[in-house]
């Protein structure tokens, strides 16, 4: 069978779309976000005067302030991961907004629309991974730490994921005094997440091909430029 050839922008900007819109499919559905989803969400719940999709994107930017200090660079990769965070954030309160009469009250009702915003979540991270553009924040963190420390990728992933649970765990605890946030949907989108973006990406490498606006040679070269390589380079001229 042809693929059909779409434009990797195209893909991205699809992916973006679906992913936040999943997010939030997922969070009205109240059965429990993702775990790295949660950090920023129970802090939105608590800090009303700042949005969720805003919180979503100054966790992301804490994230990316650490990889920084970690593996002591900074190059345009890691800033356009930070672009990306600001317009999921902006994605996020966008459709927020417009589900926001939406009212899901029966259990069956919370069981499909969270099973559909998982589906589109799986979608939407999908689209990103085909379209190889920058990624979000918190995965670039775990893929750039690993790398530069040599350390095993589910080791380290696991050990992230423990980190944003106790965080949000401790915040809502604080903040609420019960849990808020992580539910058995968490648990489910543990087990089953991983597998759907596989299943997704699997179907658009069958029938889909990525057409790239610049050359992914010279387009890799300029993302992985190191910024903090450059200011002492300029220094040492001075």
């Amino acid at each position: 069978m042809k693929k059909i050839s779409v434009n990797n922008l195209f893909i991205f900007l699809t992916g973006l779309i679906c992913l936040s819109l999943g997010v939030v499919l997922v969070v009205k559905s109240d059965l429990g976000v993702s775990v790295a989803t949660s950090v920023p969400y129970v802090f939105s719940l608590h800090f009303t005067n700042i949005t969720f999709g805003q919180w979503n994107y100054i966790a992301h930017g804490t994230s990316l302030l650490l990889l920084v200090i970690i593996v002591k660079k900074l190059t345009v990769k890691y800033l356009m991961s930070f672009i990306v965070a600001f317009l999921f954030g902006l994605a996020i309160d966008f459709f927020t907004f417009i589900l926001t009469s939406v009212m899901i009250e029966s259990l069956l009702e919370k069981v499909i629309v969270f099973i559909v915003g998982s589906i589109v979540i799986s979608i939407g991270v999908a689209g990103f991974m085909k379209s190889n553009y920058p990624i979000l924040p918190f995965d670039t963190f775990v893929k750039e730490v690993t790398l530069a420390k040599n350390i095993r990728y589910p080791k380290f992933k696991t050990g992230f994921d423990l980190v944003c649970f106790t965080i949000s765990f401790t915040a809502s605890m604080i903040f609420f005094g019960k849990i808020y946030g992580l539910h058995i949907g968490t648990l489910v989108s543990a087990v089953i997440l991983g597998s759907m973006i596989g299943a997704c990406l699997d179907f658009m490498n069958k029938h889909i091909e990525g057409k790239a606006i610049f050359p992914e040679e010279k387009t890799n070269v300029i993302l992985d430029f190191d910024l903090l390589n450059f200011r002492k380079s300029m220094k040492m001229m001075d």
